[in-house]
């Protein structure tokens, strides 16, 4: 009777490798690369900073014939163009350069190649014949070469898979034999270096997100700045014109004084004459000031001083129709300074819960080598070795307990400037809010009553004329209409200036950012 056949199993490299990869796939679901826990934040970025490999389109364009300036075109080139704030970008994109470089360096792919030289040597005492003892020595050399891959994840599993190649000389002999091998440290559950790594990318999120935060307020800040330039530059371009128009209307009168005839004017001559110099003085400072703003209102967007603006004082109001309570949901849903501080809250979450289950620090080890079957010395046959261990340590309450605290702190502490930053929207939304109301109302109002001023002077300059009206009181009503005029002019520039507080307020600079940034990158098809 024929003997049954019985098949001896032996792991080959393949097997090997299996094993360890189906035991580090389906060990635990955080072996995969550190992704950072929060939200990610899309922020508009200056289109100058792009590299010079981006292309041209990604650059600002440089204008020649200089900058057509209304309050919403202001917006995206002050952006573009304002140093502060480019430095502000750069100033977190090095932030986030090194917390990448911290992630990278932890959750790094590394090929390597190891080079060892073994000597050993055995000594055994026999007695022979004759009960004659001597020395048997026994001597080994084993020279190896490996390259190496070693893949180390960002939760501290490591993981090196090598294929070498061993020379081994023992006495006289000499065998060759080539390998493939693989470790696997893991960490199960919550180890105390998992949580120390966790802790520690939680705290250098957090200065990212601080950073973060110190751009967004800086363009706010530029921002709002640039819009409050622009409207004052306006405003001081009309109050200008106005005092011009006085000062015109002013010389009208003097030359109409002199085609009054038979009577003694030379006391209203001399009083006219010298408003007249007031007014002319007044438009040579005013003339001054106006440059002085222009090239202000150039710095705070970051345009070359040598170049032209043309300044178009168009409506922008964003807000139009809006209440206040659709203002403030909006802005809160919207504002990245509570996304920012949100991701940061669920950062400490992550570091807390980690610290409460940190009491125990557990790690797989697993480990395999096999020879290469019919290479080298090995004449079909092959050596192989496996290795399956666990480290197991208790954790020093002192550490979870101190990481429990930040970790609460933390939480306390975003939570409440999350709060904060609530109310600040609130208070700093409705101020402004209600003065569009209130100053919108009064300007109506001034603009409505304008022709009653415009329509009295005019009339005072006939009754003048008939001598039926003294210059002093005909100066009084031209003085009147400019005080009206110059009135309607500073309340409009409030109307503007409460508009950029609330784009500030709201963040609504970033949405219209945005929304620039899309039409800048799908611009319209050419008919």
């Amino acid at each position: 009777m024929q003997e049954p056949t019985i098949t001896h199993y032996r792991p080959t490299a393949t097997s090997l490798l299996s094993v360890v990869l189906v035991s580090f796939i389906f060990g635990c679901e955080t072996t995969l690369p550190s992704v950072r826990s929060g939200a990610r934040i899309d922020l508009p970025t200056p289109r100058g900073l792009m590299s010079e490999t981006a292309g041209p389109e990604a650059r600002v364009p440089e204008i020649r014939d200089g900058f057509r300036l209304t309050p919403r075109s202001l917006i995206p080139v002050a952006f573009n163009r304002q140093p502060g704030i480019k430095s502000s970008y750069q100033r977190f994109q090095s932030e986030e350069a090194r917390y990448d470089f911290f992630v990278a360096s932890r959750d790094a792919l590394t090929p390597k190649l190891r080079t060892s030289n073994r000597v050993g040597e055995s000594r055994l005492t026999v007695e022979g014949r004759n009960r004659v003892r001597h020395d048997v020595v026994d001597r080994d050399r084993t020279h190896t070469i490996e390259m190496a891959v070693e893949k180390r994840f960002f939760d501290t599993t490591e993981l090196d898979v090598a294929l070498g190649y061993d020379t081994v000389e023992f006495n006289d002999d000499i065998g060759n034999s080539p390998f493939v091998s693989a470790t696997l440290r893991y960490p199960l559950w919550v180890s105390r270096r998992k949580l120390e790594r966790t802790s520690e990318d939680i705290f250098r999120q957090n200065e990212l997100n601080d950073t973060q935060l110190n751009y967004i307020e800086v363009v706010r800040f530029r921002l709002q700045r640039a819009l409050f330039s622009f409207h004052n530059v306006v405003r001081q371009r009309t109050i200008l014109a106005h005092a011009t128009a006085w000062h015109d209307d002013l010389v009208h009168v003097r030359e109409r004084m002199n085609t009054i005839q038979g009577q003694k004017l030379d006391s209203e001559i001399g009083r006219l004459d010298g408003e007249i110099a007031s007014r002319a003085a007044d438009i040579r400072t005013r003339t001054g000031r106006l440059q002085i703003d222009i090239e202000r209102l150039k710095d705070q967007c970051g345009i070359p001083f040598e170049s032209t603006i043309e300044i178009i004082d168009e409506p922008f109001d964003p807000f139009a129709g809006m209440t206040h309570e659709e203002l403030r949901m909006a802005a809160m849903n919207t504002d990245p300074e509570i996304a920012t501080q949100q991701n940061s809250v669920r950062n400490a979450e992550v570091q807390l819960d980690l610290a409460k289950r940190g009491k125990w620090d557990l790690t797989l080890l697993l480990g395999g080598r096999s020879s290469l079957e019919g290479r080298g010395s090995d004449d079909g046959t092959s050596d192989w070795s496996m290795s399956v261990g666990v480290d197991v340590s208790s954790v020093d309450p002192r550490v979870t307990n101190s990481l429990i605290r930040q970790a609460e702190a933390n939480i306390a502490r975003f939570s409440q400037a999350i709060e904060q930053r609530k109310n600040s929207i609130f208070v700093d939304t409705l101020e402004p809010f209600i003065r569009l109301q209130t100053v919108g109302e009064s300007r109506d109002d001034l603009i409505r009553s304008l022709p009653n001023f415009e329509s009295d002077y005019e009339k005072g300059f006939g009754e003048y004329v008939a001598r039926t009206l003294n210059i002093d009181d005909l100066l009084t009503r031209r003085e009147n209409l400019f005080d009206q005029q110059q009135e309607i002019a500073s309340q409009t520039q409030l109307l503007g200036a409460n508009v950029a507080e609330l784009c500030s307020a709201t963040g609504k600079f970033f949405e219209l950012l945005e929304e620039e940034n899309e039409n800048h990158s799908n611009p319209p098809a050419t008919p």
